[in-house]
C-alpha cells in the first residue's frame, strides 16, 4: 500500500537525495505497531540521477505501507510528470506521431532516451485507469492496430486517434505539452486527485 505525500519537482532538490519524511504519518504508524524501514528509488532526469528514500513501515501478517511523493511511480525511471507532458504533447499535436512527441519529451528533460512504445503503452494504460476504453478501439482503429503489431509495426496516427480523444477527455484543461512548468504543476495536482488510478496507468 502505498500513501501519497506532497513534495516539488525532483529536480528543485539541492542535493541528488530525496528524503521524504512526514511526522505526522510516521507516529500514527509505529503507534499502531509498525517498525520503520527505508526504501529506495532512483529517478533519471535532466541528466541527473537522484535517489528517492522513503520510509516504509512493516508489521508482522499486515501489508507493508509505503510512503512515497506524488512524483513517484514505483517502478518507473522518471517521475510521473514526464509520462504525463509526453501524453499531453502527444494528444494535442494531431498530426504528429509517438516518435516525435517523444523525442521532444526526450529533450525537454534531458533524458538519455525515451521510447515512443513508452509513450503507447501510457497513453493507453491511462486511458484505461480513467475510464471505459472508446468502443471504436475495439472496432476497426483496434483492428489496424492488431494488424500492424501482428507486422511489427507500431500504430500510427489514425489508430490511435480514439486514444488521444479519450485522453483529452480525462485531462481536461491541462496546459500544453509546450508550457514545460505549467504541464508539472498540472501533473502533480492530477496525482493528488486521482492518487492511486493515476500511478496504476504506469504499473
Amino acid at each position: 500500500m502505498y500513501i501519497l505525500t506532497r513534495a516539488e519537482p525532483i529536480e528543485n532538490y539541492n542535493s541528488n537525495i530525496c528524503q521524504v519524511h512526514s511526522a505526522a504519518i510516521e507516529k500514527q504508524w509505529l503507534d499502531a505497531g509498525y517498525q520503520i524501514y527505508e526504501r529506495r528509488y532512483l529517478l533519471r532526469i535532466h541528466h541527473k540521477e537522484y535517489t528517492v528514500s522513503c520510509p516504509e513501515f512493516r508489521k508482522k501478517g499486515a501489508e507493508p505501507i509505503v510512503v512515497i511523493p506524488e512524483f513517484l511511480v514505483p517502478g518507473r525511471r522518471y517521475p510521473v510528470y514526464v509520462y504525463m507532458y509526453a501524453i499531453s504533447l502527444y494528444i494535442r499535436m494531431p498530426g504528429k506521431g509517438q516518435r516525435w512527441a517523444s523525442e521532444e519529451t526526450r529533450k525537454r528533460f534531458g533524458l538519455a532516451s525515451f521510447a515512443h512504445t513508452t509513450l503507447g503503452r501510457a497513453l493507453k494504460s491511462f486511458v484505461r485507469c480513467t475510464g471505459c476504453e472508446p468502443a471504436s478501439i475495439s472496432g476497426a482503429a483496434g483492428a489496424v492496430a492488431a494488424d500492424a503489431r501482428k507486422k511489427g509495426i507500431f500504430p500510427g496516427v489514425r489508430s490511435t486517434e480514439p486514444l488521444r480523444k479519450k485522453a483529452a477527455l480525462s485531462l481536461g484543461g491541462m496546459p500544453l505539452g509546450g508550457e514545460k512548468q505549467q504541464a508539472v504543476i498540472a501533473s502533480l495536482k492530477l496525482a493528488r486527485e486521482f492518487f492511486t488510478e493515476y500511478r496504476r496507468f504506469l504499473l
